[in-house]
């Protein structure tokens, strides 16, 4: 089950990655940052990124 969950939460992490690179108005260094801290943080930074970052670059 645990891996199961951490499946889900590495595919969620490289969907917001995918997001992320999509957007045109946000500089490389800024997605190079936020993409670690993504993929680092798996579900916390896929919280986050959902709950804070996602509606402030859109």
């Amino acid at each position: 089950m645990a891996k199961i969950i951490y499946l889900i939460g590495v595919v969620l992490g490289l969907w917001c990655v995918y997001d992320l690179f999509k957007n045109k108005t946000i500089g490389l260094g800024w997605k190079i940052l936020i993409t670690l801290i993504l993929l680092g943080c798996s579900w916390v930074g896929v919280l986050v990124y959902y709950f804070l970052v996602r509606d402030k670059i859109k």
